[in-house]
């Protein structure tokens, strides 16, 4: 079994290569496509998940900065995710409505298919950090489902809930 400390540096250093290399996965494929691309629609979507997908960088740094150091998260945590948890969704919806806007007799369905699609991606993880987790791939994490029968909190709403009690 990993170590608490390793676990946080590996779903830190994980979530910073996917929201930079999905970035530039899909933006390649977009392009060597040679299909048309409405970039603008498809753009906000993505960039809408890369948003989310650093905040869970920062968070999983400063978890693993307060255990290593055995010290309780900065001051400034429980402000600032504040902050993220509702401009996310005032975001998802300026993204839903801006994809809607956008949608017209030119739109192809490949576009409309990737912007919602990665619209939703955006939404999973914004329920995965700050409400319930959906990712589970350790035995323990799949142990709890089935002992349970239900998702567990997120660890990063956990800290929220912990930090606004104190």
């Amino acid at each position: 079994m990993k170590t608490i400390p390793a676990r946080m540096t590996y779903l830190r250093n994980a979530e910073a290569v996917c929201s930079f290399a999905l970035p530039a996965l899909f933006c390649y494929d977009w392009q060597r496509s040679g299909d048309p691309v409405a970039w603008a629609m498809r753009g906000v979507a993505l960039v809408l998940v890369s948003y989310i997908l650093l905040q869970g960088v920062l968070y999983w740094h400063l978890k693993l900065q307060s255990v290593v150091q055995r010290q309780p998260l900065p001051a400034y945590f429980q402000p600032l995710y504040r902050f993220f948890k509702y401009s996310n969704f005032l975001a998802i919806a300026a993204v839903a409505s801006f994809i809607a806007a956008m949608n017209d007799a030119t739109t192809s369905t490949a576009d409309l298919v990737w912007s919602y699609g990665l619209l939703t991606l955006a939404l999973l993880e914004q329920i995965n950090y700050y409400h319930y987790q959906l990712m589970y791939d350790t035995r323990a994490a799949f142990a709890y489902l089935r002992r349970n029968g239900r998702l567990r909190k997120a660890a990063l709403g956990q800290d929220l809930e912990r930090q606004k009690a104190i």
